[in-house]
Order: structure tokens, then sequence, then C-alpha cells
């Protein structure tokens, strides 16, 4: 058992020197044509019955011969265990330094042309992305327009109706800004390499500044068809509370001529044209309030001016002479409020036309190669 151990000592004690000598081939590479001659393992026999110890000894020694050469080793015969190991020496391989370092070179200069293809393929879909917005735009920009045209030959003054005047929100400019500005101009400066970087800046400024247009039309365009429904409806409440207000004193104004008189004042000269233009014009709607301005100042309120004016030194006619001009201010201010909502929309059909216009230049600049 214990010579089975010795055996086993014997062969770890080889592979200790051998890793030790490949240790050592750095340290010996500025030697030429030397050689590592490690060896020697010198164990005593043992007397295995008396439990003898065992000495080992160790010699070394470096011999520089040809690989061609015979080598004598010298040996006693003492009843040593003698190892010898022999290793050539390694030359001195540029190759061995120089590929870590063309590794490292090649891995960065890799990199960074997968970084500039993957910036390119970035900026590339971004651009494409940006025109594939502007290009959308074609269709709502002709809607915007047809929509104001419509607008404009339905709101006619005779008409108190409102129509509708439809704000297409792919016309707001909300989806631009989710895309990235910087990545346009690298998107120009890519598709026109030959011009000028000022020209490149133009290009963006300019799509910049057509959807800053764009934009403001269409929030100009709500906001001023709202204010314009407020102050109608203002306006309309107003002429309602004048109208009431006017029925109120048309009857006082017949109870007044009836005092005068002492009779019913239905076949009075005074009293019965106004009656007349009142039972033609305003009670028909009384119930369901849905008076028409522009018929009313025609066939009601002009007239009942005229008539009262031929009565205005007769104090009873006072209230009435009052209330009929506030309603026929009401009427036009709401007059005024329609011809100016008109102009309106015939300014916003001339500026989105010039964008319908633009847009394909404006793709063919940021496209062009």
């Amino acid at each position: 058992m214990l010579c089975l151990m010795l055996k086993k000592m014997n062969t770890l004690l080889f592979f200790l020197f051998l890793i030790s000598s490949f240790s050592s081939v750095g340290q010996d590479s500025i030697e030429k044509n030397s050689e590592n001659i490690k060896s020697l393992q010198k164990l005593q026999s043992l007397d295995y019955p008396k439990r003898q110890t065992t000495e080992a000894s160790i010699d070394t020694a470096n011999i520089e011969f040809n690989r061609f050469d015979s080598l004598t080793i010298p040996t006693k015969d003492n009843s040593l265990t003698k190892v010898v190991m022999v290793k050539e020496k390694s030359k001195f391989d540029f190759l061995n330094y120089l590929l870590p370092i063309f590794t490292l070179f090649l891995g960065i200069l890799t990199n960074q042309w997968l970084d500039k293809i993957s910036n390119r393929k970035r900026i590339k879909k971004s651009g494409e992305r940006w025109v594939a917005e502007l290009m959308s735009l074609e269709e709502p920009l002709i809607k915007q327009i047809e929509s104001l045209e419509n607008f404009i030959a339905n709101h006619k003054e005779e008409d108190f109706k409102i129509p509708t005047i439809n704000a297409y929100s792919s016309l707001n400019g909300e989806i631009f800004k989710s895309l990235d500005k910087n990545e346009l101009i690298k998107y120009v400066e890519m598709n026109n390499r030959k011009s000028d970087f000022k020209d490149i800046v133009k290009i963006s400024n300019k799509t910049h500044g057509y959807i800053s247009i764009l934009v403001f039309l269409h929030g100009s365009l709500k906001e001023k068809f709202q204010k314009y429904l407020d102050q109608n409806s203002k306006f309309t409440e107003a002429l309602s509370e004048n109208l009431q207000s006017f029925g109120v004193a048309f009857v006082k104004f017949g109870i007044e001529i009836e005092k005068e008189t002492d009779s019913a004042p239905a076949k009075d000269g005074r009293y019965k044209p106004i009656a007349d233009l009142y039972t033609a014009q305003i009670i028909p709607h009384i119930e369901d309030g849905k008076f028409n301005p522009s018929v009313l100042k025609k066939e009601f309120f002009i007239p009942v001016l005229n008539l009262l004016n031929s009565m205005r030194l007769d104090p009873k006619t006072e209230p009435l002479f009052i209330n009929s001009s506030r309603a026929m201010n009401n009427i036009k201010a709401i007059e005024m409020e329609k011809q100016y909502i008109n102009e309106i929309a015939t300014t916003m059909i001339i500026r989105y036309k010039e964008l319908s216009t633009k847009l394909n230049d404006l793709i063919e600049n940021i496209k062009k190669h």
C-alpha cells in the first residue's frame, strides 16, 4: 500500500515539474537557444518493514544543445529514482503578440461599422416616417377645403340654420410631435449629399414651418368657429328677450289706446297695422321659438319701425320703438358674425389650398437624391 502511494507521489511530482517548466517559458524567453532540463527526483528507497523515512533531492540544470546533438546525462548508481525533463526553448513569436492587438482593433472597427449601419437604418426609418406622415396629409387637406366650401355655400344670410365645419384631426399636427426633428435633418442630409448644409437646413426649416402653419390653421379654425357659435347664441338669446319685451310693450300699447278711445283697439289705425304684422310674423313661432332673424328684419321690424316713426310724437309708442331698435341691433350683430365667419372660412380655403399645392414639392425636396 505504501509503495503504491510512493508511485503516485512520483507521478504527481513529475506533473508538478512539468507545469513549472511551462510557466518559466516567458521568463527564459530572453535567452536564446537555451534549454530547460528540469529533472532529477531522487527518492531514497524505504525499508518498508522498518518504516524508514524517504528523502528526495532535486537537481536542476540548464544545458544548451542542438536538437540534432546527443545529450549525455550523468547518473549514479545510488538506487535513486531519476526523472529527466527536456523541453525545447520557445522562440519569440511576434504573431502571438500582434494577434490580440489586431483582434482588438478589428473588434473596435467592427463595432463602429455595425453602429454606423444601425444609425443609418434608424435615420432612414425615421425619415421615411416623416415622408409617410406628410404624404398622409394630402387627402385630409382636400376634404378640409371641401368642408369649408360647403359651409360657405350653405351658410346663407336668409337661412338661420348654421352648418357645421369639419375640422379634421389629422391636420392638427399632433403626430409630428412624436417624430425626432434631428433625425429629419440627418435624413435630408443623407439624401442630399451634394447640397450645402445651408440648403439642407432650409429644407428642414420649411418642413417645420409647413407643419406650424398647419397646426395654426387647425387651431384657429376650431377657435373661430366655436367663438362664432357662442356669439351667435348670445345675440340670438338677446333677440329673443327683446321680442318678448316688444310683446309686453305692444299689449300695454293696446291698453293705452283702449283707455284713450274707450273701445277695443283692434280697428284703431295706430294699433291694427302693427297687430297684423305681429300676428303674421311673431305669433306662429312663439311656441317653437324658431325665428329667422333675416326674415324678422325684413318682414317685421323694418315695417314696424316705419309705422312707429310716423307716430314718434306719441309717448305711448316709446317702449315699442326701444325694443324694436334693440332687436334690430341684435339681428345686425348676428349678420355681422355670419359675415365674419364666412370671411374666415374663405381665408382658410386659400391657406389650405396653398398648403396642398406645396406639399408635393416639400416631400420631393426631402427625398431628393
